[in-house]
């Protein structure tokens, strides 16, 4: 997987470059969505798998997505082609909506409680998380009992665990 992203992330900035030189983001999103979408079906990677020509493949994708790919989609669909590389798409939108995301100032985030937060929290979170970071901030919620009390947040690699399950196993290690 990491070595997909690694894959991904030049084929993700150009098409990003594109999109923002041409200011067609929209656009790029809707279209490397699709792309990742059909991807991820059994049928399509069985077609392509099996397919005798890039060019049978590359037309596959423009009858399956017509509408919803125009001419630099197109382009691209037979550069990833042309380079082996349909694979790696679901990985190209992940980091094409990073890219996004950090353009347009976004940050997203998740945080884990133990139980529900409530509006209050969530809204003080966002706004510390806003003023730190200088972004609009888009922060999910995600209930997990196992961590007893306390939250963990996650901004992208960067985890902040002040949960009450992890300060006890931090207090047994120092106490053996």
């Amino acid at each position: 997987m990491a070595e997909n992203l690694t894959i991904a992330r030049p084929y993700a900035k150009a098409a990003f470059d594109s999109a923002v030189e041409t200011k067609t983001l929209a656009n790029w999103h809707t279209m490397l969505e699709a792309l990742s979408i059909a991807y991820k079906d059994e049928f399509v990677r069985t077609f392509l798998k099996n397919t005798s020509s890039l060019d049978s493949a590359i037309e596959f994708f423009n009858k399956l997505l017509e509408g919803l790919i125009d001419d630099s989609g197109k382009n691209f669909i037979r550069i990833l082609g042309e380079n082996s590389r349909f694979e790696v798409l679901p990985e190209i939108f992940e980091e094409f909506e990073r890219l996004s995301r950090e353009y347009q100032k976004i940050l997203t985030a998740t945080v884990v409680s133990a139980r529900p937060l409530s509006r209050e929290d969530i809204e003080a979170i966002k706004a510390k998380l806003a003023s730190k970071y200088g972004f609009e901030v888009s922060l999910s919620e995600k209930i997990d009992p196992s961590i007893i009390g306390g939250a963990v947040l996650q901004i992208g690699d960067n985890v902040i665990d002040a949960s009450v399950k992890t300060s006890i196993q931090s207090l047994s290690s120092t106490l053996k």
